[in-house]
């Protein structure tokens, strides 16, 4: 199951925004043009995005395996909490 919340929608709507707001001001094949031109600012550019993305994603795939998320949601039901032995 996937929980939508104020973290996950602010994440989407940066990214969304971000890209929106790069295709109407540098137009249609910038993206192509930015990897050729600059490789090494694009890969970076390309890392902070998996980084931005990285609590979408992992967080339900630790739900799914049983790993604590209670940093990420802990009034979330079922959430899992570590156990210290």
């Amino acid at each position: 199951m996937v929980k939508w919340d104020g973290h996950e929608l602010a994440v989407l709507g940066t990214t969304t925004g971000a890209y929106a707001v790069a295709n109407a001001t540098l137009g249609p094949g910038w993206v192509r043009s930015f990897i050729h031109r600059q490789p090494v600012a694009a890969m970076s550019c390309a890392l902070a995005g998996i980084g931005l993305l990285a609590p979408i994603l992992i967080v339900p795939i630790r739900r799914k395996l049983g790993m604590a998320t209670n940093q990420y949601d802990a009034g979330f039901p079922g959430t899992v909490f570590p156990k210290y032995d």
